[in-house]
């Protein structure tokens, strides 16, 4: 009966035209779903009326043909069924294309990729970031120096002591006066030109006469605390002891984070940018609308007014335009205010890094925190109070292959293998901060994972590092059109 069957293929001119030029027929039997491909298409006119006589002579002397022509079943389904995968189901290729399920739950082809979006430009852009290649597979970095992939085109190294170097290559005697060692001695920023070393400082301070010191004239600078300027202590937590795990944060200790609320319900967690700019994750903004919309600066107990909370009211939400609902990607957002928040103790702007400082610097500095009001446990209640939890970066390959899950370049790991202490629901849109030389900066914002705290898996974050232009240029105009 194939004959048959490929006969009123050809009468209705159903199916699909893969990558390679195949028509392609899906045919649903007892049998698992079998897939059909005919000639390319520049042989289809020539080959259709052979198929539509054989198939109607076919049909007609099915009685002399049958012992003479066909094949057994098991042969004739070897040259006509596409292998699928070993742990696809029987009825998978009959359904339509899904994105979790082709390529972020296991590593996906091109081509169904493609069966997902429909379109070759869509494609292009989500491959451009799926496929992102280990930098690090062939151990660049000299004198064991540690490499880490940072994104599709480049790998950073952590040079080892007395060596320095884009691949750790050279001794520290034989390099001038260079970024590559200890930032150039640069409290902030250290950027070279014409073979020189220059010091920069980040918003709101200014270059001391040493050329390499920052200082600041602002009650309220971006990035530090001001509960620890004057004497106070530093994070000393545990960082194993029991955002999922981790501890309180002390009132006044995370004065950048900000609660977002919709209605009177609180949901998802943000990071003061600017007095009317807020930074967050795009999937927590997925369907709402602004007027619905406030954040909460100051906050701590979030079932206890305690004086300190401004409660400001959205004017408009900005999701990135590259932003992928299916995939995750360029999971970011701002917010802007309708009225500034007040700095004080409780409400400080964290400071943005620039890119070279945050991939040389800010990745080499063994822990990080992450904060918010997140479920103490995947199945568990929000916390009523502000949590941190110090992390650790991890390797992409490494997060990739451990937690079996699909990373772009905009994205990057961080956690702990064993489990037990994570990022969770609620915490979403929240800060993970880097505190150097006395200063925080914003290296990642909370945005999705496998469960929370699971054994095997890590939080998964939006590199911040890859949008600071973005940033810039929308909040620098800010006339920009509401989402």
């Amino acid at each position: 009966m194939l004959p048959c069957v490929l006969a009123s293929l050809w009468f209705s001119k159903g199916g699909f035209v893969d990558s390679e030029g195949w028509r392609v027929f899906r045919l649903q039997t007892f049998e698992p779903a079998a897939e059909i491909r005919t000639e390319p298409l520049f042989n289809m006119s020539l080959l259709s009326g052979f198929y539509i006589l054989l198939g109607l002579y076919s049909c007609h002397s099915a009685t002399v043909l049958c012992c003479s022509v066909f094949v057994g079943k098991d042969e004739a389904h070897g040259g006509m069924i596409r292998t699928k995968r070993a742990n696809s189901g029987w009825f998978e290729e009959l359904k339509m294309g899904n994105l979790e399920r082709e390529c972020l739950e296991e590593k996906c082809s091109y081509e169904e990729a493609r069966e997902v979006f429909e379109h070759t430009e869509a494609t292009d852009e989500f491959w451009k970031n799926y496929d992102v290649k280990d930098h690090c597979a062939s151990n660049p970095c000299e004198n064991n120096g540690l490499c880490s992939t940072q994104n599709a085109e480049s790998y950073t190294c952590l040079c080892s002591p007395g060596f320095s170097g884009r691949s750790c290559e050279q001794a520290m005697k034989d390099v001038p006066d260079s970024c590559l060692h200890d930032n150039g001695h640069c409290e902030h920023f250290c950027t070279e030109e014409d073979a020189r070393r220059n010091c920069s400082c980040a918003d709101g301070y200014y270059l001391g006469s040493d050329g390499q010191k920052c200082l600041t004239q602002e009650a309220f600078p971006c990035g530090k605390v001001p509960l620890l300027q004057g004497g106070g202590a530093a994070m000393k937590d545990d960082v194993r002891s029991r955002v999922v795990g981790g501890v309180e944060c002390p009132k006044g200790h995370c004065p950048w984070q900000v609660l977002l609320k919709y209605g009177q319900k609180g949901f998802c967690g943000g990071v003061i940018y600017k007095p009317t700019w807020i930074l967050t994750a795009a999937h927590c903004l997925e369907k709402l609308h602004v007027r619905f919309l406030k954040i909460v600066a100051g906050e701590h107990d979030i079932e206890v007014d305690e004086g300190t909370e401004q409660v400001i009211q959205v004017e408009q939400m900005l999701m990135h335009p590259g932003y992928v609902f299916k995939t995750s990607d360029n999971d970011i957002a701002l917010l802007r205010l309708r009225e500034p928040i007040v700095y004080s103790t409780y409400a400080v702007p964290i400071c943005l890094p620039l890119r070279d400082m945050a991939e040389r610097e800010l990745w080499a500095v063994s822990k990080h925190t992450v904060s918010g009001w997140g479920k103490r446990s995947e199945n568990g209640p929000t916390s009523r109070l502000l949590r941190r939890l110090q992390v650790p970066r991890i390797r992409t390959q490494e997060c990739i292959e451990s937690s079996n899950v699909t990373l772009t370049s905009n994205m990057f790991c961080a956690g702990y293998i064993e489990g037990k202490m994570d990022s969770c629901q609620g915490d979403s849109g929240g800060p993970l901060v880097t505190r150097y030389r006395d200063t925080t900066f914003l290296l990642g914002i909370v945005s999705w994972g496998k469960g929370c705290a699971r054994p095997g898996s890590y939080g998964i974050y939006t590199r911040v590092s890859n949008y600071l232009q973005w940033i810039h240029q929308q909040t620098a105009n800010s006339t920009a059109a509401t989402h």
